[in-house]
């Protein structure tokens, strides 16, 4: 009994992170699952092709999203890391005019943020950043939106 027990465990356990993993990378390729239902993409911006000699750069680094929720007034921001190296610095940020920055910054795998800001009737500029590394050199790019999207 303890074998079978020990083994229902270890699946359950194995299952449970599977289950989390799934999650995590959907919602790393879906920034509205990561602002939550309502929201839709008013604007993106891709950060950092590293250009190598001989390699195709057909991706960014990463992408930051602005969304807005039209029934809450809420803004959000998501910067996700679509390129292969994980673990380093992105940051994700909005702010309403005349406003503080809100930021996300950290070392992540998925994406930075969300952040929101309830933006109704004002504008709201957004940024986002990232870092990566390749030989020994060390990249990094960020993007800084002007004042829109006022509604």
């Amino acid at each position: 009994m303890h074998k079978i027990a020990k083994a229902l465990f270890t699946l359950g356990v194995t299952a449970a992170l599977t289950i989390g993993l799934t999650t995590s990378a959907s919602a790393a390729s879906n920034p509205v699952s990561v602002c939550g239902s309502g929201y839709y993409v008013q604007s993106s911006h891709e950060l950092g092709f590293y250009i190598q000699p001989g390699v195709p750069a057909d991706r960014p680094q990463a992408i930051v999203y602005l969304l807005y929720n039209s029934s809450t007034g809420y803004n959000c921001v998501v910067t996700v890391v679509t390129g292969e190296q994980t673990g380093l610095p992105v940051n994700a940020g909005i702010r309403v005019a005349d406003g503080s920055w809100i930021q996300d910054p950290g070392n992540y795998n998925s994406y930075a943020g969300p952040v929101r800001v309830k933006a109704a009737g004002k504008c709201v500029q957004y940024m986002g950043s990232t870092r990566w590394w390749s030989s020994s050199n060390i990249y990094t790019a960020s993007y800084t939106s002007p004042l829109g999207w006022c509604g």
